[in-house]
């Protein structure tokens, strides 16, 4: 029963008792308490009883009712912290989520530290669940997912696999974005940061590279130098290779693998020109200086380089010219590669 409804029913009810004895019978009773008598009709003695058990019945409701209301509060506050910390475990973001009743924190707390994977549809989730949902198979399906126009992208950290996996989508199918992720590189995960060099080393000429040139690694070099091979036409000039080796730490089978292309892309002034200058920056260039020379067929000035040099050095090389000095017709690759060429 409402609490309105018991006390105007309450109230009637004493009304009518005290009615009807005052009917019945219209005399007073007095009662004299620490000497002070109280004179009152019979009627209102008995009003005064029923009242005092309405009072004590209305405090009793009130205190069970107040009790019952917190009770339920804090179920409904735990449902709503579930239904959040499941929202941001399927988004793969798990948040701290606090409960009250101990029957939930024998289990729930386990979704702050977890991420959910579905493995099948559902329906009858609240709106905010089944839209999370949502989200999560198109980007599992290769989608892009506008998270931030969504506004939750900036609650998700730069590693959230979901946020990485839409990034990486949006890679694929977004052009311009690479150049993006690596102008910001610091707001991307490295997953996101190493595909989008990927995407320009594989796609764009070294104009548009060379400012990423800090950024790049050894492998990225081996896959421009495989496009060069392929006759990409992607800028490759002496200018832009002895920038690229000085931000890279090269050995010396990088600098052969280089010759190995260049020789067919440069003309051989250029050539030598451009391993000359690195011979005097890296030592380890030297090798590959010796290579255009026989490749050139240039064995005066290999001999006159060799003797210039430690007779324990450049071994393979040293090999080779004996086998040219003695008309030998063998070409340099055909005995060494770029293993061999730096023993």
């Amino acid at each position: 029963m409402r609490i309105g409804t018991y006390i105007f029913s309450g109230l009637v009810l004493i009304t009518l008792v005290a009615g009807g004895v005052y009917l019945l019978n219209p005399g007073y009773y007095s009662v004299t308490v620490l000497g002070v008598t109280i004179n009152l009709p019979v009627a209102a003695w008995f009003a005064l009883a029923m009242g005092l058990l309405f009072l004590a019945t209305l405090l009793h409701m009130v205190y069970h009712g107040t009790r019952s209301y917190f009770k339920r509060r804090r179920y409904l506050d735990d449902i709503e912290e579930l239904k959040d910390a499941l929202y941001w475990s399927l988004l793969q973001e798990p948040k701290e989520h606090r409960y009250r009743i101990p029957q939930m924190r024998e289990g729930a707390p386990l979704l702050n530290v977890a991420r959910l994977q579905t493995v099948g549809s559902v329906s009858g989730l609240s709106e905010k669940l089944m839209k999370a949902l949502e989200w999560v198979t198109r980007i599992e399906n290769g989608e892009v997912v506008d998270l931030k126009e969504k506004k939750i992208e900036r609650f998700l950290s730069k590693e959230n696999p979901l946020l990485v996996r839409n990034q990486l989508n949006r890679l694929q199918k977004e052009k311009g974005f690479a150049e993006k992720v690596l102008q910001a590189r610091e707001s991307y995960d490295e997953k996101v940061v190493q595909e989008a060099l990927e995407i320009l080393v594989s796609k764009e000429d070294l104009g548009k590279l060379k400012k990423f040139i800090p950024f790049l690694e050894r492998k990225h070099l081996y896959r421009l130098l495989e496009r060069a091979d392929r006759k990409e036409e992607i800028g490759l000039t002496p200018d832009v290779l002895e920038t690229l080796a000085e931000a890279l730490e090269l050995e010396c089978g990088d600098y052969v693998r280089i010759a190995q292309t260049t020789v067919r892309r440069f003309t051989p002034d250029e050539n030598l020109a451009l391993f000359k200058r690195l011979s005097h920056k890296d030592e380890k260039a030297q090798n590959a200086y010796l290579y255009l020379l026989f490749e050139y067929e240039m064995v005066d000035e290999a001999n006159r380089f060799l003797e210039e040099h430690d007779e324990r050095e450049f071994l393979p090389f040293r090999a080779f010219a004996v086998l040219k000095n003695g008309k030998h017709p063998f070409k340099i690759d055909d005995l060494l590669d770029t293993e061999i060429a730096c023993r």
